[in-house]
């Protein structure tokens, strides 16, 4: 897998966030539209997509991949706060003015709207449904953490936080598992399993879009917000200190090649957009989330493509991790 071919496969992902950057600065995505998207593809097409990869997937009928899967997702990101609340100490920031915030959106990679699409262009069909069903489980131990740990971080409060962890995705994955464990999916008229199909399709482009639209709004409402000391240990983080962690965990893993691809994939993204929501709602430090994205969502362009071509010469290379 060279670097020319995941390049352009990254460049091709990004340029669909463009285009949500582009419709957002034209109006054609404003407030209301971003909120409809965001609460049609968290609840309707975001399922369905994990559904249609997770129904069938052999994989995931191996009991050991499911629970390492859902362990190594928590296990890592409640350590990679603590690694950022370390670092973020270090650059001068304390619970008044951002810690916690930088602690959580500095930790949290971009763990669905941009793996997924690189996964679907980078592997063959089946292979492909196998990384990214492993990598639904995973997301689902990093969501525990974020609507937990992390919310208590941002907010200062536990109050109502396991409440959040019930959402769409997570439902979708339960449900999923359990059908794909006892094999009852093969009951289910192919006439549903086809509308699920088709909306699960729709939620790659829309969610990249979305991506693009949020990140246009929270940039336009932040130009004058910029540390250079928060931004360049995020860039720090994402990329060198964390993708070793990730790499780390991905050499115990020796029993799923499905699982150590998502780990490493992971271990190459930039920090996720969905920490900035989190900042303001709870009542964290919106600035901060925002420039942790913005700083490693600009860079990722070129770092990303390059770990990934680490990665997998890495992983094709006998005795590697």
């Amino acid at each position: 897998m060279t670097f020319e071919n995941i390049l352009i496969s990254t460049l091709t992902v990004f340029l669909v966030v463009g285009l949500g950057w582009v419709f957002r600065s034209i109006k054609i995505i404003d407030d209301a539209a971003e909120k409809s998207m965001m609460v049609l593809v968290i609840n309707v097409l975001y399922p369905c997509f994990i559904l249609s990869k997770i129904l069938g997937n052999d994989v995931l009928r191996q009991s050991t991949v499911v629970i390492a899967a859902l362990s190594v997702g928590l296990v890592l990101i409640v350590s990679a706060f603590g690694i950022c609340y370390f670092v973020g100490r270090l650059v001068g920031l304390n619970p008044k003015n951002g810690l916690n915030t930088f602690s959580v959106a500095a930790a949290v990679p971009n763990y669905g709207y941009i793996p997924i699409p690189l996964v679907e262009r980078i592997f063959p069909l089946e292979q492909g449904d196998q990384v990214l069903g492993v990598l639904f489980v995973h997301n689902l131990g990093l969501e525990i953490a974020m609507w937990t740990l992390g919310i208590v971080l941002i907010s200062g409060s536990a109050s109502g936080a396991w409440r959040r962890v019930f959402n769409g995705p997570s439902i979708a994955l339960t449900v999923g598992l359990f059908l794909n464990f006892t094999q009852l999916h093969v009951e289910i008229p192919s006439v549903i399993t086809n509308v699920v199909g088709m909306l699960g399709s729709c939620s790659v482009p829309i969610s990249l879009m979305l991506v693009g639209a949020t990140l246009g709004n929270v940039i336009q409402r932040s130009r004058s917000q910029f540390s250079l000391r928060v931004s360049g240990a995020a860039v720090l983080l994402r990329f060198v200190i964390l993708p070793l962690l990730y790499a780390g965990a991905a050499c115990l893993i020796w029993f799923s090649d499905e699982l150590r691809i998502a780990l490493l994939i992971l271990a190459s993204m930039p920090c996720g957009i969905f920490p900035v929501v989190l900042a303001r709602h709870f009542k964290g430090h919106p600035s901060i989330a925002v420039q942790t994205a913005i700083s490693t969502s600009a860079v990722c362009l070129l770092l990303t493509p390059l770990w990934l071509t680490f990665w997998f010469w890495l992983l094709a290379t006998p005795g590697s991790v």
